[in-house]
C-alpha cells in the first residue's frame, strides 16, 4: 500500500491532507497490460474494498453468528428449552464449548474447541485471501511497470488495516461485541489476542515484498532516505512487534506489571504512526475513525454505569486475614457519595463478577488498573429508595503475588483496617446463569479462586430461603476447593461456616457439602487424614488430603437421577482442564439420555 510520494506539506502526511485519496487512475501500458493491472484482484485503486471490506465482511459474520446464538437462547421459552431434541443440540454445541486439550512438553492449555475452530476458520480465511491471489509480484522489468506497490503486500497491508478496529475494540471492557454476543470482555481477549497476532504476520507480509522490490529495483536506500511512508511503517512495526511478543502468555504473566503500565501507551503510538502510515490512502482513516468511535463510546459507557452506580470516590479498607496468607479488602458504597441519590437505582453485581480497581497513591502501582472478583452479594435491597436499605459493600479475599498486591498486604499488616483511595470499574463477567435454577450445583475453585465460591453458595442459599425469585425445591450444592496452602483452610472454613449459619433455616435444608482438600507438602503438615470431617447444623465440611479426583466428581454429580446440573470452576490452568474435559464428556451421555437432562459450566481463570 503505497503510492510512492514524498512526505512534504503537512509534516509525516501528503499534502493536501484530504479524507481519502483520489482514485482517478491514468494507465500508460497497452490496453492488454491495463486489463491484467485492473483485474479484480490485482487493481490497486479498489483494493481497500475488495479487501478491507471482505475482511470487515468476514468478521461482522463471525459475530453475528453468535449473535444469533445468543437471541434464540435469551427469548427461547422454557417450553423449548425442555424438548429433548432441543437439550441434545445444546448438548452438542456445549461439548465443543467445554472441551479443550493440552500439550505436556510445553505445559500449554488450549482454549476451548469452539474457540479453536473460531480461530481455524480465522486462519483459512486470511492464508486464503493473502496466498490465493495472484500474482505476488508485478511481472516489471527495467523498462516497463505495472505498479510499485506489489500485489501482495497491498492486499495484506489492507487486510490488517480492517483488523484495526476489531482488535481495539476487543480490548475495551464493557464493548460492542459483548452487547450483541453476550460473551463478557475476559473471554473475548483470546481473540484480541488471535487478531492481533494475524494483524501483525500481515504487516510482515505487507512489508517483505516492498524490501525485495526495492533492492530489486535499486533505490531502496534512497526511498529510505526521502519517503516518510517507510520510516513510520518501521516505527509501527516495532511498537506492533512489542505488543504482540509482550502479549505472549509466559511473557505477560512473568511481567505482568510491566506490561500494565506500558501496554496502553505502546498501542497508542503504535497506532498514531500506523496513521501517519497510511496517509489517507483511499479509504484507510475511516478504519481510524471506526476505531475511535468503536472505542471511546465504549469507554464514556463504562466510566458512565459506574459513576451513576458507585460514584467516584471511594476508600477501600484493607486486612490481614487469620491465616497471615491472605488480604482482605472492603469497599462500603456510601450511598450520600454517588450519582444514585439522584437517579435512583439498584447497586448490583452477580456471582463470579469482577472489578478493575486503581488504588491511588501506590506511585507506580497507581499507574493501572487491575481486576478482583467479587467475593460477596449486594443485600437484599441497594436502593436509598428502600426502607430496609442496606449499604452495599464490595468485598474481596486477594492472596498477595508481587507488585500491587504485595504492596497492599504491607500496608494491611502494619496499619489493619487502613484506607486506601480507590476507584471502580465495573461490575464485568460473572456466571451466566443462576445457579439456583439447578436441582445440583458443583463449586469447584482451587487456591486463590476459594473466594469466587462463597457469592455462588450465598445466590443459591438465598434463593432458597425465598429472597430471590427460583423455582421450588431446594437445591443440593457441592463445594470442593483445593489448595496447597494449609493456612487457606483456616479462613476459608470460617468464612463458609459463617455463611451457612447466616442463612440457618434456609442453608439446613439445602444439603451443602465442602470438601477442603490439602495437596502436597501442606497436607503432611497439617496433618489431614484421608476424611476428616464435621457435620454440624450448617451443613457437612470435610478435609482430606491429596487432590480431589475431578473428573469422578463431575460423573457422579451429572447422573441420571437428577434433572439438571450447574457447574462453576475458578483456578489454575490443569484443574479448569480437568472440570472442562469431564463435563464436556458428560454431555455425550446427555445426548444419549444417560445422564442430568442439562450439564452447564462456568469457568474462570486466574488470568486473561
Amino acid at each position: 500500500m503505497n503510492m510512492d510520494h514524498g512526505g512534504g506539506g503537512v509534516p509525516w502526511l501528503s499534502s493536501p491532507v484530504m479524507l481519502h485519496s483520489s482514485r482517478e487512475d491514468t494507465c500508460t501500458l497497452t490496453s492488454e497490460q491495463c486489463a491484467y493491472r485492473s483485474g479484480f484482484w490485482r487493481y490497486w485503486y479498489k483494493a481497500d474494498y475488495r479487501f478491507a471490506l471482505t475482511t470487515v465482511y468476514f468478521i461482522l459474520a463471525m459475530i453475528g453468528f453468535f449473535t444469533i446464538g445468543n437471541i434464540i437462547t435469551r427469548v427461547s421459552p422454557p417450553s423449548v428449552r425442555r424438548n429433548s431434541l432441543w437439550q441434545q443440540l445444546q448438548a452438542a454445541l456445549r461439548y465443543i464449548g467445554y472441551r479443550g486439550f493440552r500439550v505436556r512438553l510445553f505445559g500449554w492449555y488450549s482454549p476451548s474447541l469452539a474457540y479453536l475452530l473460531v480461530g481455524l476458520a480465522g486462519a483459512v480465511f486470511f492464508f486464503g485471501l493473502t496466498l490465493g491471489p495472484k500474482p505476488y509480484y508485478w511481472p516489471n522489468t527495467k523498462e516497463l511497470s505495472y505498479g510499485s506497490s506489489p500485489p501482495l503486500a497491498t492486499r495484506s497491508g489492507w487486510m490488517a488495516v480492517a483488523l484495526l478496529p476489531f482488535i481495539v475494540v476487543l480490548a475495551a471492557k464493557a464493548n460492542w461485541v459483548t452487547a450483541v454476543t453476550g460473551v463478557s470482555h475476559e473471554k473475548l481477549q483470546v481473540f484480541h489476542r488471535y487478531l492481533s497476532y494475524a494483524m501483525f504476520v500481515l504487516a510482515l507480509v505487507h512489508t517483505f515484498p516492498f524490501i525485495v522490490f526495492h533492492i530489486w529495483k535499486g533505490d531502496m536506500t534512497s526511498k529510505w532516505k526521502s519517503d516518510v511512508v517507510y520510516w513510520t511503517g518501521v516505527v509501527a512495526l516495532i511498537f506492533q512487534a512489542y505488543l504482540t511478543a509482550m502479549s505472549c502468555g509466559p511473557i505477560r504473566n512473568r511481567y505482568y506489571e510491566f506490561f500494565k503500565a506500558t501496554h496502553y501507551l505502546a498501542a497508542l503510538i503504535f497506532i498514531l504512526f500506523f496513521f501517519f502510515h497510511c496517509d489517507f490512502r483511499l479509504t484507510s482513516w475511516d478504519y481510524f475513525i471506526a476505531t475511535g468511535t468503536l472505542y471511546l463510546s465504549s469507554l464514556l459507557y463504562s466510566h458512565l454505569r459506574t459513576f451513576l452506580a458507585y460514584g467516584m470516590r471511594h476508600t477501600a479498607h484493607l486486612y490481614p486475614l487469620a491465616d497471615g496468607t491472605h488480604l482482605l479488602v472492603r469497599i462500603p458504597i456510601d450511598p450520600s457519595l454517588v450519582a444514585r441519590s439522584a437517579i435512583p437505582v439498584d447497586v448490583a453485581w452477580a456471582p463470579g463478577q469482577h472489578v478493575f480497581l486503581r488504588f491511588f497513591g501506590l506511585g507506580w502501582h497507581s499507574v493501572s488498573a487491575h481486576p478482583f472478583t467479587i467475593c460477596s452479594l449486594p443485600p437484599p435491597s441497594s436502593s436509598p429508595s428502600e426502607k430496609s436499605f442496606e449499604v452495599p459493600e464490595l468485598r474481596f479475599v486477594i492472596k498477595p503475588a508481587g507488585g500491587l498486591t504485595r504492596k497492599l498486604f504491607a500496608l494491611a499488616r502494619g496499619k489493619p483496617g487502613q484506607g486506601v483511595r480507590v476507584s471502580l470499574d465495573g461490575p464485568y463477567g460473572g456466571v451466566g446463569r443462576r445457579m439456583g435454577e439447578f436441582e445440583r450445583v458443583l463449586v469447584v475453585a482451587g487456591g486463590s479462586g476459594a473466594g469466587f465460591t462463597l457469592p455462588v453458595v450465598e445466590e443459591v442459599l438465598r434463593r432458597n430461603a425465598g429472597e430471590g425469585v427460583g423455582r421450588s425445591g431446594s437445591t443440593e450444592v457441592k463445594v470442593v476447593v483445593a489448595t496447597r496452602d494449609v493456612r487457606t483452610k483456616d479462613w476459608y472454613v470460617g468464612e463458609m461456616r459463617e455463611l451457612l449459619e447466616r442463612y440457618g433455616r434456609g442453608a439446613k435444608e439445602m444439603p451443602v457439602t465442602v470438601s477442603l482438600h490439602v495437596t502436597g507438602e501442606a497436607a503432611q503438615e497439617a496433618e489431614v487424614g484421608e476424611a476428616q470431617g464435621v457435620v454440624d447444623n450448617a451443613g457437612q465440611m470435610l478435609c482430606a488430603a491429596g487432590r480431589p479426583d475431578l473428573p469422578r466428581i463431575v460423573r457422579e454429580y451429572a447422573k441420571d437421577d437428577y434433572g439438571s446440573l450447574g457447574i462453576t470452576v475458578c483456578g489454575p490452568a490443569g484443574m479448569l482442564y480437568d472440570v472442562r474435559n469431564a463435563a464436556a464428556e458428560v454431555q455425550k451421555d446427555v445426548i444419549r439420555g444417560k445422564a442430568a437432562r442439562e450439564v452447564y459450566l462456568h469457568s474462570e481463570h486466574f488470568s486473561w
